[in-house]
């Protein structure tokens, strides 16, 4: 589920409220994850939404919420559609491979980058972070040094697209952020890896 608090933000929300008598309402929709919920409460109290397509109207900060209700999702469409429109996208995240103790791709991952050429297409102008990683072989200062030239050679591939980008920023965690928890020293394909950060 993804949380769209309808005007724009709860800040704004609660203060269209405080001052006027015109009813303000929060709906939870349903984006298909689980475990999502969003607080609604004015100064006599509050209420907890945790189901898609429920919602509560506001009347006052004098007043506590109201009753939870459901609003059928073409109701929601028709009420919210330019809202709901105006929510970003989540980041797409992608995740390329390298050859032991280099920059240069895997085979696959050489395959994904057609495909990761069209989600950069999908969303421009777009913001890109690339965040190098690498397995434990060798040492940490090493680790970081061959995970900031991974990220590079992708920045560089990406530039090299000619696509119209917000921003590009490249990142190198070396070893500090395993994707498959190892002990020192081991060679780990899974960790000698670039994410790819679409925004």
């Amino acid at each position: 589920m993804e949380v769209a608090v309808i005007i724009t933000w709860l800040g704004m929300l609660i203060a269209s409220v405080l001052n006027n008598p015109v009813t303000t309402t929060v709906v939870l929709v349903d984006n298909g994850k689980n475990h999502n919920a969003i607080v609604v409460k004015t100064e006599k109290g509050s209420v907890v939404i945790d189901k898609p397509n429920h919602y509560v109207e506001l009347i006052s900060r004098d007043a506590p919420p109201g009753k939870i209700k459901v609003m059928p999702k073409d109701e929601i469409d028709k009420r919210f559609d330019s809202v709901i429109k105006a929510i970003p996208p989540k980041p797409i995240s992608v995740l390329l491979y390298f050859k032991n103790n280099s920059n240069e791709l895997t085979d696959e991952s050489k395959a994904k980058l057609p495909e990761i050429l069209s989600y950069i297409k999908e969303r421009v102008p777009c913001d890109i972070t690339v965040i190098g990683h690498a397995d434990t072989k060798g040492s940490e200062e090493y680790n970081i040094k061959i995970s900031l030239k991974r990220a590079q050679m992708v920045k560089k591939w990406i530039l090299s697209q000619n696509v119209k980008l917000n921003s590009l920023s490249v990142e190198s965690y070396g070893e500090s952020d395993l994707l498959v928890k190892t002990a020192d020293n081991v060679s780990e394909a899974k960790n000698r890896r670039v994410e790819l950060l679409v925004k």
